[in-house]
């Protein structure tokens, strides 16, 4: 490293990258976050020379830009190989029947260790994840294992270092690989209430070949509601009602323009009764956008 604390530059400016300064702070890491073309080679060169080590909230970054830095020593993770390798593992492209869906994440070190979080039932509508469930209720004890142990593999043979999440299709107890997602996924935003290692702080840890943070929940049951801009234009008024009907409820905004149909934050809320936290982060996403008004 080229100081006592390194610097992590994050290729990708979006709500993702934001949500690594607050673990970054913690561990006294400075963050660089990349918001330029990210196909231009001498400006990703530029910014990249001021990082120990270059990691992504997406992947928008071309593979030839990528490559070409790696070849001029510049650390990236995870790198060119483990995205062209996570490009070649999805099983399924064809549209297929399945009863649900669901993602595990893992995170793997430079030097091979790794971890995973419980799986997460996603709920979508019109292509956008409304709702995540964690653990996922319709997952038995062993098919939970039976997803996490086939996470892991795939990351291992992949070679990523740093966060991967494994969406999976469940088909009458079978699971299908339907999509390999590098860096962090918007199923896992509750990890950072819910796990004692956010996925924002785990894939520092890993990156930069840290011991890897322990994965495992703060509560038994966490749900996550992405909150999708309505007739509301005030995000701030919300809370009055909310954080008095639910003190327990977490808010994350955005501070992006609230475009009808965008997402601009989530709430997450975790206890015992799924059922209980469902309907509580429903009616948080339908007062928030305008839906209902009590």
């Amino acid at each position: 490293m080229s100081k006592a604390f390194p610097t992590v530059g994050i290729i990708g400016a979006s709500p993702l990258a934001r949500m690594f300064i607050s673990p970054a702070a913690d561990l006294g890491i400075e963050i660089e976050i990349f918001e330029d073309d990210h196909k231009n080679l001498n400006t990703i060169r530029t910014f990249a020379m001021k990082c120990d080590v270059v990691t992504f909230a997406n992947d928008q970054s071309p593979l030839s830009v990528i490559k070409t830095l790696e070849a001029e020593g510049i650390t990236f993770r995870p790198s060119s190989t483990a995205f062209e390798n996570s490009y070649n593992k999805v099983a399924n492209e064809q549209t297929i029947d399945f009863d649900y869906e669901i993602t595990v994440m893992v995170a793997r070190s430079p030097h091979g260790q790794a971890a995973t979080w419980a799986p997460t039932q996603t709920l979508q509508k019109d292509g956008i994840c409304m709702m995540t469930i964690t653990p996922s209720p319709q997952l038995s004890a062993a098919m939970s294992e039976k997803a996490q142990m086939l996470a892991l593999d795939i990351a291992a043979e992949v070679g990523v270092i740093g966060v991967m999440t494994v969406e999976i299709l469940v088909q009458d107890q079978k699971l299908l690989v339907n999509n390999l997602v590098i860096g962090p996924h918007v199923s896992g935003r509750w990890t950072i209430e819910g796990a004692r290692t956010s996925q924002f702080e785990q894939h520092l840890r890993a990156v930069l070949d840290l011991p890897l943070g322990d994965p495992s929940m703060t509560a038994p049951t966490a749900v996550m509601g992405n909150v999708v801009a309505g007739n509301k234009s005030d995000m701030y008024r919300p809370y009055l009602h909310l954080m008095a009907r639910t003190p327990a409820l977490k808010f994350h905004q955005y501070k992006i323009d609230p475009r009808p149909g965008e997402v601009v934050g989530h709430v997450t809320l975790l206890g015992k009764n799924s059922g209980e936290l469902i309907n509580e982060v429903q009616h948080a996403l339908d007062y928030i956008s305008g839906e209902i008004d009590e």
